[in-house]
């Protein structure tokens, strides 16, 4: 006797899909798991490794490059997934972060980086799973949609508070997606990472160190991009079909010691409590 997750037959659209990543590592277990991915990310090479990893294994999967902060370029891409494969049946929005200059205090953010964050990181989640929705209700068509937030939603974002209010609004709003799209057998669920070592952040380390480790703390537990994955894979399964709505820590507990703020200042008299 065996449980195993089987996609076969299914399309799932991946956004953020460079291979070191979260989401290159979701694009090789759903093909792992039998569904056709279409992988999406802006940058040609990214792809087209992420491409090769995949039929390297014998699975299946197409992609293309799209700006996904431009709704000119995102506006047309469900209908594209479906014109060239036929349906969609999952949706998984990884891309998203921080750069190295978004880490300030709030008084020091300007308009234009918080608005930036916001949509890297929230607007076009909601573009593409508006779109995805459309289609599937049009279609008749049951499906899943994941939403990658972080542990930075979960209580504060220190010096990094337009990422922490981009990923608490992707949990508000994929718990409305859920409640609104439920009645057609839609799903939608966030799972949000704690300190995960891709290579965009392997590639950052030397940074890091230098301006003070998130958390203020070198006790730091790291979750590995196969472990998201993994559970972002059976979010998409019919083995979560009871699941929707939900936020899901795969975090391997480091929400449980502290947020995800790193405090580079001695504590001030006057907030004695910071």
């Amino acid at each position: 006797m065996s449980l195993s997750i089987d996609l076969e037959g299914r399309v799932i659209l991946v956004c953020g899909a460079a291979s070191g990543g979260i989401g290159g590592a979701t694009v090789r277990q759903a093909a792992a798991a039998g569904a056709t991915v279409f992988a999406v990310d802006n940058n040609q090479a990214f792809i087209d490794e992420t491409i090769a990893e995949v039929e390297r294994a014998g699975g299946r999967c197409q992609g293309i490059v799209v700006d996904l902060m431009d709704p000119a370029q995102t506006d047309s891409l469900i209908e594209t997934v479906v014109a060239r494969l036929g349906r969609l049946d999952g949706v998984v929005n990884v891309a998203g972060g921080t750069t190295a200059e978004e880490w300030k205090p709030l008084e020091q953010t300007s308009t234009e980086m918080f608005r930036n964050t916001l949509n890297l990181n929230l607007e076009y989640v909601f573009r593409i799973c508006r779109d995805a929705a459309a289609s599937m209700i049009k279609r008749d068509a049951p499906g899943s949609l994941v939403n990658v937030g972080s542990v930075s939603a979960l209580t504060s974002a220190p010096f990094h508070g337009p990422y922490g209010a981009a990923k608490s609004g992707i949990t508000a709003l994929t718990r409305t997606m859920a409640f609104e799209w439920g009645r057609y057998g839609i799903r939608a669920n966030t799972v949000q990472p704690g300190a995960v070592m891709s290579q965009r952040v392997l590639s950052r380390a030397n940074t890091v160190a230098a301006g003070g480790r998130a958390g203020g703390s070198s006790d730091i537990v790291v979750t590995t991009i196969d472990e998201l994955a993994n559970a972002i894979v059976f979010l998409l399964s019919d083995l979560a079909s009871g699941i929707s709505g939900q936020t899901i820590s795969v975090d391997s507990a480091l929400s449980t010691k502290f947020c995800g703020g790193a405090r580079p200042f001695e504590i001030n008299k006057r907030n004695p409590q910071v």
